[in-house]
């Protein structure tokens, strides 16, 4: 027996769950659906206008990168077919590795990756062009235009999903439906949904799926496999997909697996999908490591005035030290002395035992969000996370990292599952994924499962873009008390 719950006007029994589960997505329930077989007919528009950005900026950077003589102004005809040449070459580059197809479910990193191809075919076509036009050129030359052409390449498309995101593939979900509720929350937590979920399939031979997804209009099915599946069925299934322009995409069942971290491989004619282990001894982190010392050192320094006026600030409004000292636990559950400026009254850890039993407590942390023993001086420090600035001495002494896991409490540790073990996998940070994310305004679960998507993923270009998007953290105040 096969159901289908399509989420349009007639939505079936239910419309209530799936609303609660999808609505962030954006589904719109009174959008007229498309007649049967129209899945593949919305243009695809948001690429196309992208190439006379691209010629142009071909032809700008060819004439400025691999001009020797005249100006644009004074250019011989030799000149100017020479850059015609490079220009016309340059599109043919981005077509032939799919840069102008509209891929609305595909990463920027797959534009990356074409448009570097395309970029080192131009660097090898260059000099056949102009040898073959007769004119002298500095192998500079080549190299500084196919990079520069490159990165404007990049850069018109980034801009110009940002100006027009692209829209979201219709799809229909065929699969079993605890495996549809994670699919759906998944898809839930995306900013930028590149799917809009027109319906659900619970199939139990899968024959009607392809009627199912031309009725709803869907441009691509997304297939969770079950146990009765075989690889003749699900190629059986392309068939019967291809015949009305469907797409097909089939989950892995992995979660939280970086791209990066994937390779594809083959065992005969079966796909294996290789996953790699996250990189916790190699050159990287030792880098990562020489760095975060060398960055700790120049801040120190750097924020020297300003540590000194929130020390005389602190001591000023209440009595006692400027510096909160705990203990928390570091890498591999060494316990270390973590530094932060104080930012509560002296009896603080004396009233937490009774807030503690007045507030709900959610997981193995307390958080409040008006905090009664928070001082004046102490609410605009967490305000713009300045009570953290100690931990630049951690940071020098090798025992946190600039970037890593919210540092843990002992008491804390003790009451961890045995999963959330992992996150005293690599040195906790002054900043992760848990402050750009929302900080205490996170759940316990929330919070956990972003820390260990860190480690499992990291890389240096992550601990980049974490610490770019920091400074905006901080200066929002999300979740900050």
């Amino acid at each position: 027996m096969t159901a289908t719950v399509p989420l349009g006007p007639e939505a079936a029994t239910s419309r209530h769950a799936l609303r609660r589960l999808v609505r962030p997505l954006s589904i719109r329930g009174t959008r007229q659906l498309p007649a049967a077989g129209a899945a593949s007919t919305r243009p695809l528009r948001t690429r196309w206008a992208l190439v006379p950005g691209d010629a142009l900026a071909a032809l700008v950077v060819s004439a400025v990168t691999l001009s020797t003589g005249p100006t644009l102004l004074t250019a011989t005809t030799d000149a100017w077919l020479l850059l015609a040449a490079v220009t016309v070459t340059w599109l043919a580059l981005l077509g032939a590795t799919g840069a102008f197809e509209a891929r609305r479910t595909t990463s920027a990193t797959g534009d990356l990756r074409r448009i570097a191809r395309a970029g080192v075919g131009l660097a090898a076509a260059t000099p056949v062009i102009v040898t073959t036009s007769g004119q002298p050129l500095e192998p500079w030359r080549v190299l500084v235009a196919a990079a520069s052409v490159s990165a404007l390449a990049v850069g018109l498309r980034r801009a110009g999903t940002a100006l027009r995101p692209p829209d979201p593939v219709r799809v229909v979900v065929s699969g079993p439906r605890p495996a549809v509720d994670l699919l759906l929350r998944e898809l839930a937590t995306d900013r930028r949904p590149a799917f809009e979920v027109v319906g659900i399939h619970e199939p139990a031979t899968g024959r009607e799926l392809p009627t199912t997804a031309q009725r709803l209009g869907a441009e691509a099915v997304i297939v969770l496999p079950t146990e009765r599946d075989d690889p003749a069925a699900l190629r059986r299934l392309g068939w019967q997909l291809e015949r009305a322009g469907t797409q097909v995409l089939i989950a892995t069942g992995l979660l939280d697996v970086a791209s990066h971290r994937t390779r594809l491989e083959y065992a005969g004619a079966l796909p294996l999908l290789r996953v790699r282990h996250p990189d916790a001894t190699g050159v990287r982190r030792r880098a990562k490591a020489v760095a975060d010392r060398v960055a700790a050192a120049v801040a120190l320094v750097v924020l020297a005035p300003l540590l000194l006026a929130i020390s005389v600030a602190v001591r000023v409004e209440s009595k006692g030290p400027a510096f909160f000292r705990q203990t928390r636990v570091g890498r591999d559950g060494v316990p270390f002395t973590m530094l932060k400026f104080r930012t509560m009254g002296l009896d603080a850890e004396c009233r937490r035992e009774e807030l503690t039993a007045r507030e709900a407590v959610e997981g193995v942390l307390f958080k409040m969000r008006c905090d009664p023993r928070v001082t004046r001086v102490g609410a605009v420090l967490r305000r713009y996370s300045l009570d953290e600035l100690p931990q630049l001495v951690n940071v020098l002494r090798g025992q946190m990292s600039l970037v890593g896991p919210r540092p843990p409490l002992p008491s804390e540790v003790e009451r961890y599952a045995p999963d959330v073990h992992r996150r005293l996998a690599v040195k906790p940070g002054l900043t992760g994924l848990w402050q750009v994310s929302g900080r205490s305004d996170l759940s316990w679960e929330e919070s956990v499962r972003l820390d260990l998507r860190y480690v499992d993923n990291w890389s240096l270009g992550s601990d980049l873009r974490i610490v770019w998007r920091t400074v905006g953290a901080v200066l929002g105040h999300r979740g900050a008390y």
